[in-house]
């Protein structure tokens, strides 16, 4: 039923479903803005699919897929903050930049071999190519890039937080291995090959530039700098580990076809939604956009891609036009809401690291959520879990603000 997402994904859902049920039996999640939005949600959208199905003819298998891809993780938001103090965020930051560096001489083995080379084999197959060459995107092993992008946009986000304190409160107070983590973290973004994890790096330094203006200090303001200056070092790096790599990469992004393709990408998802879609008050049908919908019919994914490809256009495309311009309205909502709240962290002095974090979750939730959840969303969901987590249990040692500039 899934056959664009390995297996492997779906072993995530049992742990998540006996999280839900160990906090509906223990009281153990929030009942503030977030519940009573995720409870609206769920029932319009859940009453939409049975409109679908009974007046629509909708596949009820691929409405519960939808569901699934639509619904299912949302609670995370409302149960995985509660457990996230700043001890359990300090282990999440260690463990994720510590990961870093093995990540990193995988990501060099995976430029250098073929696409049919043992290393990048995924439960589908061999690795996808970059265009017109024999040189695979990199993916951690994973069957997409898109865990491995996200992933790698996240850490670094982190990694930015890290520099953005003051050395006595980092998680990695030896300056050196820091910057060991943040250089594997640039290779392995700028050799993944892939467009979408170089855009959300891009984001996670536009939010720590940021988030080193909210906090005032010349010194978070001349870190941040540093990675910049660190950026043009990794990426020679990069052309001697795969020249044709970074040759293929660099004309996606800069050459005419390239760039006009990135450029329709960004912009279309700011208002492709509003001026694609044709009217329906019942929609195309939830699912029919994802993943699940193209099992058993070798024309389906053609004949969707359209809807699978543009990730807020098929929203409403899927659900129809009110409901799907309403829960694209609560999604931009939530994501606003959560970079305003993450600036207000940052300026109480605890855990800048959640300003970055904010701006590649919504660049990541704005391209791709739904389309495949099992590997975006949970992810997306475990990150605004840690912003929120902030929220609720402040750095006990927030207080050691940083010094404005003179």
């Amino acid at each position: 039923m899934f056959p664009h997402v390995a297996a492997f994904y779906l072993f995530q859902d049992l742990p998540i479903a006996m999280a839900y049920f160990y906090a509906l039996r223990t009281g153990l999640f929030d009942l503030g803005p977030l519940f009573a939005g995720t409870m609206l949600l769920s029932v319009i959208v859940t009453f939409q699919a049975m409109a679908q199905i009974i007046l629509g003819g909708l596949d009820p298998i691929v409405a519960i897929v939808g569901l699934h891809h639509y619904l299912f993780y949302l609670p995370m938001l409302l149960i995985f903050p509660l457990c996230l103090t700043e001890k359990y965020r300090r282990d999440f930051i260690r463990w994720n930049l510590l990961l870093s560096i093995p990540m990193c001489l995988l990501v060099v083995a995976q430029a250098q071999s073929p696409t049919q080379a043992f290393i990048n084999r995924t439960s589908e197959g061999d690795a996808m190519g970059l265009p017109g060459v024999e040189v695979a995107r990199v993916s951690g092993t994973f069957n997409f890039v898109a865990f491995f992008g996200i992933w790698v946009g996240m850490a670094f986000a982190l990694c930015l937080g890290e520099w953005l304190l003051r050395r006595e409160r980092r998680v990695f107070k030896n300056r050196w291995l820091l910057t060991v983590c943040t250089f594997s973290l640039s290779i392995c973004c700028l050799a993944s090959g892939s467009r979408q994890t170089i855009f959300l790096t891009a984001a996670s330094l536009l939010g720590a530039f940021l988030a080193s203006i909210v906090l005032g200090s010349g010194r978070a303001i001349m870190a941040i700098g540093g990675i910049f200056l660190l950026l043009p070092i990794a990426a020679g790096a990069t052309y001697l580990i795969s020249p044709v790599e970074f040759n293929t990469v660099n004309e996606r992004l800069t050459g005419e076809r390239g760039a006009s393709d990135s450029q329709q990408r960004i912009l279309g998802s700011f208002y492709s939604w509003l001026t694609e879609p044709p009217f329906s008050l019942i929609g195309a049908g939830i699912g029919l956009g994802v993943d699940a919908s193209h099992a058993g019919s070798s024309n389906s994914y053609l004949y969707t891609y359209n809807l699978s490809e543009a990730d807020t256009t098929r929203n409403v495309m899927e659900l129809g036009t009110p409901v799907g311009l309403f829960y694209l309205m609560l999604r931009f909502g939530f994501l606003l809401g959560m970079i305003l709240l993450s600036i207000k962290i940052v300026r109480s002095g605890s855990a800048p690291h959640v300003l970055p974090l904010a701006f590649i979750l919504c660049a990541q939730a704005l391209a791709d959520l739904t389309r495949a959840a099992t590997m975006t969303s949970t992810q997306v969901m475990v990150g605004y879990a840690f912003i929120l987590g902030v929220q609720l249990y402040p750095d006990q040692n927030n207080l050691q603000l940083e010094l404005p500039i003179q």
